[in-house]
């Protein structure tokens, strides 16, 4: 309707100027061109106004003219980059699907039809990697690099290719390239991650870290234990190296993202002790062991008081139990402590439970130290046989002592960030202790047996008399004082002793 009324209007404007310019009485001559001419001024005015009209038309069409070439070439590449885009889409249909003729196949159409589109690059790239030829997906890769819009999948697919054929400096490199490009890849950080643990670059790894927390690719809390873990590996090489200042520096550092772990902790005691820093050592140990618990721990704690008496060392360790008692070390310290105070039946009591519940040779030793301290070397012989044969702890660093490789450490720091462990459970359980029933039999008092040529009671016959000793012992009228253990009552506190034990047990079986 509007489009009509615009019409109406244009004809009626039209209409009037004409019978206006026809209306006019004056006239206009003149004289140009050596032509002269005289003529009413409407009519001339008209013919000037269509000849501008004509003139407006004229040059359109030559424009047009003009720029007909170049619509037919714009024309011929929208259809080519239509039937590139098509086969570009196919292509990669075919890539997914892993059909490698199908994919070079379009991959050559779509890099005819499309001019230097980087997404031809990357479909000819994939369909030489299908196609088993390295080399030209290697080249097609390469050239992704000189565009920017491009370079990261280039180097993705080199990074891929480098750790295919297993060079892994050269994915490393690519990896790091990529990371540094786009620090929120996370194919990229994780490999940055693998590679540096996998070369002991403990440094490098802990500002990959960094990087990825701040891009939250990892996790607050498990990026504090990994670059905990990693500074304690830098704490153990710079220790090993003579460097306490270091070791110290690295150790603290550790110990502030990550109080509970083991070997930030022992380390860090042990630096402290030997500056003769003993409170400062032991209250690392104390609030470690009260987070959680290690087999470390009761070693290194025991340590830090070996010169002091029995006494304030069985206080010492009694302490360190009381700081999280319901864990199975509490109940090794308790043994540790009355065996070192002569208390062998307390002893006896807080190993019990251990002892049926896959003990290893640290508890068989403490309950030898216990049961020969109250019936003496033949009453523990049986213990010593049974620390020869029991298992050791398996966990990492049981001993008292870490000392890992770069392959042991690279393991300990993926572990430790994912799961908050040292190692995976072992894949064999440890094999059933010894029930209570049997523990009561064998550390119950062994009564003497009475001799053979004791005379006769008045009344009986000597022949009943035989009888009666050689079934029945007669129990004696002073019970026997129990003998001092082996060690002089002070405990099977470490492992040399374990060793110990366990030769003279093979000694003996």
């Amino acid at each position: 309707m509007i489009r009509i009324l615009i019409f109406l209007l244009t004809m009626v404007l039209f209409a009037g100027t004409i019978t206006y310019f026809a209306s006019l009485d004056s006239r206009i001559s003149g004289e140009a061109f050596g032509y002269r001419f005289d003529g009413p001024s409407g009519l001339i005015a008209g013919a000037l106004f269509a000849a501008f009209l004509i003139v407006i038309y004229v040059t359109h069409k030559i424009k047009d003219i003009i720029a007909l070439p170049g619509k037919i070439k714009a024309r011929d590449k929208e259809v080519r980059q239509g039937r590139g885009i098509a086969a570009l889409t196919r292509g990669l249909e075919a890539v997914a699907v892993g059909d490698a003729a199908d994919a070079s196949h379009h991959a050559k159409v779509a890099q005819r039809h499309l001019d230097d589109l980087a997404l031809t690059r990357l479909l000819g790239a994939q369909a030489a990697h299908l196609s088993g030829d390295e080399a030209a997906a290697k080249v097609a890769y390469s050239a992704m690099l000189e565009a920017p819009e491009t370079e990261f999948l280039g180097l993705k697919g080199l990074y891929l290719q480098a750790m295919a054929k297993g060079d892994r400096a050269a994915a490393r490199e690519h990896a790091e390239h990529a990371f540094r490009l786009r620090s929120n890849a996370r194919w990229a950080f994780d490999s940055v991650i693998e590679l540096g643990l996998e070369r002991g670059a403990w440094g490098e790894t802990r500002d990959a870290i960094a990087r990825g927390r701040h891009n939250n690719l990892i996790a607050a809390d498990k990026a504090d234990r990994a670059r905990a873990a990693l500074l304690s590996a830098d704490a153990y090489a710079a220790y090993l190296s003579d460097d306490k200042k270091a070791a110290l520096t690295d150790v603290e550092a550790a110990l502030k993202l990550a109080p509970s772990f083991a070997p930030a902790a022992v380390l860090a005691a042990r630096l402290y002790g030997d500056a003769g820093k003993t409170g400062k050592a032991a209250k690392v140990i104390e609030l470690a062991f009260t987070a959680q618990a290690h087999p470390a721990y009761v070693q290194i704690y025991d340590r830090l008081y070996t010169d002091e008496a029995a006494e304030k060392r069985a206080e010492h360790l009694r302490k360190l139990a009381a700081k999280n008692p319901s864990c199975r070390e509490a109940k090794l310290l308790e043994a540790r402590a009355d065996n070192l105070m002569n208390e062998w039946t307390s002893a006896i009591k807080a190993l019990e439970p251990l002892l049926t519940d896959a003990p290893t040779a640290l508890e068989y030793s403490l309950m030898a130290s216990a049961v020969g301290g109250l019936g003496g070397e033949d009453a523990a012989r049986i213990w010593l046989e049974r620390a020869a044969a029991a298992p050791r702890d398996p966990r990492p660093g049981a001993e008292g002592e870490f000392h890992f490789t770069r392959e042991g450490w690279a393991r300990l720091v993926r572990e430790y960030t994912d799961f908050a462990r040292l190692a995976p459970p072992p894949l064999e359980d440890i094999a059933a202790g010894v029930s209570a029933e049997e523990i009561r039999l064998l550390t119950a008092p062994k009564a003497p047996v009475a001799p053979l040529d004791a005379a006769p009671v008045q009344g009986v016959e000597e022949g009943a008399v035989q009888e009666v000793s050689t079934t029945e012992p007669t129990a004696p009228t002073d019970a026997a004082a129990p003998q001092a253990p082996p060690d002089g009552g002070k405990g099977i506190a470490d492992d040399e002793d374990v060793e110990r034990i366990a030769a003279e047990a093979r000694k003996v079986s």
